[in-house]
């Protein structure tokens, strides 16, 4: 009777044991499966995140072609037509002021507001990117009209001489009837896949 009685108390730890081993076997089951879960997420979030950052890359690239656009189109303007330059010109997307625009208004980025990008592979403002490339040129002063030191910032004369001075206008051999030139501020709106949203800016003289 005792040895009966000590095999079946044998048999039953060994179930016991057998059992205690499937649960940890599924525990470790579900642990591995959540870390799988958890790796996929993080390849996937890395993925979007490195095609967000071309986007961006490709969208700054892009409204390098804006600030061309406004250097051409200000420079025929300046020989062609300079008393343009005293007063707004919306449709070109030119302002004679710095202030009373709102870059940040997506009213701004309208037609007859701001002008498009033009070059080769671009049409209607859309290059083959699929980056849709607006701006608009602000002249930094205080009010319309001719440019004067008292109301408009210009750039300043070359302090010394060498292959890496800047010039302005009267500098580079241009006509003018100011000893310097006036600072326009270029600002370029790049909307590209994915709502990707660029802005550039930079001041030309």
């Amino acid at each position: 009777m005792k040895a009966t009685a000590r095999q079946t108390l044998q048999h039953a730890g060994a179930a016991r044991q057998r059992g205690a081993s499937l649960f940890i076997a599924l525990v470790a089951l579900v642990a591995m499966l959540l870390a799988a879960i958890a790796l996929i997420r993080s390849v996937d979030t890395a993925t979007v995140i490195a095609g967000n950052l071309a986007f961006k890359q490709s969208s700054t690239l892009s409204a390098e072609i804006a600030l061309n656009n406004a250097s051409d189109w200000l420079s025929a303007t300046s020989l062609a037509t300079p008393a343009d330059l005293e007063n707004d010109g919306a449709a070109a997307g030119y302002y004679a002021t710095s202030t009373g625009l709102n870059l940040m208004n997506d009213a701004t980025w309208a037609a007859g507001v701001s002008a498009v990008a033009t070059g080769t592979g671009i049409v209607a403002g859309v290059d083959t990117s699929g980056n849709a490339i607006r701006f608009v040129i602000q002249r930094m002063c205080q009010a319309t009209g001719a440019a004067t030191t008292g109301n408009c910032l210009f750039g300043s004369a070359t302090a010394f001489s060498g292959s890496q001075a800047i010039k302005d206008a009267t500098e580079s051999g241009g006509t003018t009837t100011l000893s310097a030139s006036p600072m326009y501020r270029v600002t370029a709106k790049v909307t590209g896949p994915r709502n990707t949203v660029s802005y550039i800016q930079g001041f030309l003289y």
